[in-house]
């Protein structure tokens, strides 16, 4: 898209929103692809962790260590207990849906607003950038309450 105040853009209140807007689509596109990969790398982890316990449990004896297959064992599920309780801590899965969710809306909003479609059809200018605040900083107040009743289910806010 085009990003305001570059060659051909307006200045002043269309400016701001548009580079308000451009800016929360790159926030989220970045936390979302962020959460993304570790919630992916995290559950690859866990799976070749879990297909090495058996392994280790028959081969895994290390010369001069006394019973070394339960020790490495013990590491490998260790191992798949500190992740799962990064995931359970961190959330990445559900901030990287919630977060690409959020930037998709953002960008249909910013497509819709420039192709002057869907709620911006016949509107003046002026009124079209009243809609694409209302509706831009509606999805972000809507990500931001989902991502504080998702914290508040899990007991993790406290009044204080």
């Amino acid at each position: 898209m085009v990003k305001a105040g570059s060659p051909g853009t307006k200045v002043g209140a269309e400016g701001a929103l548009l580079d308000w807007l451009e800016g929360q689509i790159d926030w989220y596109d970045r936390k979302a692809s962020k959460c993304q990969r570790a919630y992916k790398w995290a559950k690859a982890t866990i799976i070749l962790l879990a297909l090495a316990v058996p392994v280790l449990a028959e081969y895994g004896e290390i010369p001069g260590f006394h019973d070394s297959r339960a020790l490495l064992v013990a590491i490998a599920a260790g191992g798949i207990l500190l992740l799962e309780g990064l995931q359970q801590i961190n959330k990445w899965q559900e901030n990287w849906i919630l977060y690409r969710s959020t930037c998709e809306g953002l960008r249909a909003e910013e497509r819709l607003f420039f192709h002057k479609a869907g709620p911006y059809d016949n509107l003046k200018a002026q009124d079209a950038l009243k809609v694409l605040a209302e509706r831009t900083g509606s999805l972000v107040t809507a990500e931001h309450t989902r991502w504080i009743e998702a914290r508040h289910q899990k007991g993790e806010m406290t009044m204080g």
